[in-house]
């Protein structure tokens, strides 16, 4: 399995979690090792769209894993969500993506594409992970974009146009790129702050413990599934 995370205060979490100590030599930092009997292999992608294609078709051309799992945290666009609440995704869109001018929706990309979808079994067995440790879990859509989001009207808009539940910056690339390499993906975010509310400082009081949830929710669907 190929697990990735952007920050790597993510990442460590979850390493920590996995027990993931041997570095492999590689562009991004990267651990492996073997949890409940799986074989893992953990990128620190970076931030951003780039980093997170780029850093699925390295991890496809090198360890070719049979499923992969994006990780990490989120602002909430829903005000349903809380912080540390869980969002296993059933479809991510890129709202920074606009062609409108040509008569295109936005996020809608040139292939005609828009809200991506997750891999259906994979997010499943994730949020029965999620109920059998007794966290607050949901199901959402997932706006990605290149850019930091803390402003709260532009928060609002995107749950306006694009319905979603939630905000980072990676996960519609991650998932749009697995799927063209035919690997199957499911994206999971731990809610770390209200988009648009006060989110740079709230974004670091709850990104190391969000991280440290989804790094349990990890450990526990890697010991039922399969």
């Amino acid at each position: 399995m190929a697990l990735f995370a952007a920050e790597g205060a993510e990442a460590r979490a979850l390493g920590e979690a996995l027990g993931l100590e041997q570095a492999v030599k590689s562009p991004k930092p990267t651990h492996r090792g073997i949890f409940a009997d799986h074989e893992v292999v953990l990128i620190e992608a970076g931030v951003g769209k780039v980093a997170a294609a780029s850093a699925v078709t390295y991890a496809q051309a090198r360890f070719e894993p049979k499923i992969a799992i994006w990780a990490g945290v989120a602002g909430a666009l829903n005000p349903k969500l809380h912080a540390l609440d869980v969002l296993i995704a059933h479809d991510a869109v890129q709202w920074d993506v606009d062609i409108t001018a040509f008569g295109r929706k936005p996020g809608e990309l040139a292939s005609g594409e828009r809200f991506v979808e997750a891999d259906a079994e994979l997010s499943t067995q994730l949020y029965r992970a999620a109920l059998a440790l007794n966290l607050p879990v949901h199901w959402g859509r997932i706006a990605s974009g290149d850019r930091f989001l803390a402003d709260p009207n532009e928060a609002q808009r995107l749950r306006e146009v694009f319905a979603a539940d939630a905000v980072e910056m990676e996960g519609a690339a991650a998932l749009w790129t697995a799927g063209r390499l035919g690997v199957p993906m499911a994206l999971v975010r731990a809610i770390s702050d209200g988009a648009g509310d006060e989110a740079t400082v709230n974004f670091q009081e709850f990104l190391e413990v969000a991280s440290r949830r989804l790094g349990e929710l990890l450990a526990r669907f890697l010991r039922d599934s399969f």
